[in-house]
């Protein structure tokens, strides 16, 4: 498993408030309760409450709000963001009070480089975590971070949301094993052999043939269980690894984007591209100069006197760029 925090802020939200969130298309956006108790409510679906040491993950892509149950004000994300002076992100519902506390990163969860762990996730997934520990005292330490920020807070506040998540992939995997709405894409046993192939080598010349064959399966009942357990085609299923695992690439390596297309099973530069812009809006250049843009505007920016300040870009990235940030 490979976990890369995008982004990191603090929610603080009043009583009788509640925080309004439209979600993110491409990460997936993850809430530590660190005080208070509230509801999550995605969507239309009924709200789910939490309380403090709670993990709190939505459906990636769907609008949500939390905070209060029968709150009379409602802000959304946008309203509520501000950028501190030592370049924390600060989402307030309210006058600032502290009723619930909620550490909110954006977090790009994969398995295997490519399978999208949450991606079968269609409510609001609430886990408390108070028997553990480790979590306990992690939750404890980010609550100090942000009570008293100092030289480095952003990033031991993202290492340690990104313990947290992987101890909790790691509790769910033992303690529901495929009963996980996690772990729902590997309910049928017979379809992982398929999977892995897929995984290991998504740059191979797979056909629906050659993957029912490693499952035992006639090439008409392997596709109609493939459909069954992932919502799409096996052929479907490959292009999305593909692809996903192409945005990887070309966001954190150099490599030019014909190797790219090459290294995931394009062998046509122009097919690549026209599928990749049908899937994320945008062709690779503009994505990787996109990421690239990103990840400079987060740096804070020094000033002639001295004084470490956010990025000029900064506020205009988080605010203006919806499928970045909460």
């Amino acid at each position: 498993m490979t976990v890369q925090v995008h982004a990191f802020a603090f929610c603080e939200i009043q009583a009788d408030w509640r925080l309004a969130k439209q979600g993110t298309s491409d990460a997936l956006l993850v809430h530590y309760v660190l005080a208070g108790s509230g509801t999550i409510v995605v969507g239309d679906q009924p709200p789910v409450s939490f309380g403090p040491n709670c993990m709190v993950i939505p459906p990636r892509g769907v609008p949500h709000s939390l905070g209060f149950a029968g709150a009379i004000r409602t802000v959304t994300a946008g309203e509520a963001l501000r950028v501190l002076p030592n370049g924390l992100v600060a989402l307030t519902a309210g006058d600032g009070s502290r009723d619930i506390l909620l550490a909110c990163g954006s977090i790009s969860a994969s398995y295997a480089g490519a399978l999208g762990l949450f991606d079968r996730l269609h409510g609001a997934l609430v886990e408390d975590l108070s028997s553990d520990d480790r979590l306990r005292h992690a939750f404890a330490f980010m609550i100090e971070e942000l009570v008293q920020p100092g030289l480095g807070t952003q990033e031991v506040t993202s290492a340690l949301m990104k313990q947290c998540l992987a101890i909790l992939l790691r509790v769910h995997l033992k303690e529901r094993g495929t009963r996980s709405p996690i772990f729902e894409s590997l309910r049928d046993p017979r379809l992982v052999p398929a999977l892995a192939t897929i995984l290991d080598a998504p740059g191979e010349s797979h056909t629906v043939d050659s993957l029912a064959a490693l499952c035992g399966m006639s090439r008409s009942v392997f596709a109609e269980r493939f459909s069954t357990t992932f919502g799409e085609g096996p052929i479907e299923y490959l292009h999305r690894v593909r692809l996903r695992l192409a945005a990887q690439l070309l966001a954190t390596s150099p490599m030019p984007v014909k190797v790219v297309a090459a290294s995931v099973g394009y062998a046509s530069r122009s097919y690549f591209s026209h599928a990749f812009k049908a899937a994320y809006g945008m062709g690779p250049n503009a994505y990787r100069s996109l990421r690239a843009d990103a990840a400079k505007a987060a740096e804070p920016r020094t000033t002639a006197f001295g004084d470490g300040l956010p990025a000029t870009g900064s506020d205009r990235a988080l605010a203006g760029h919806g499928s970045r940030w909460p």
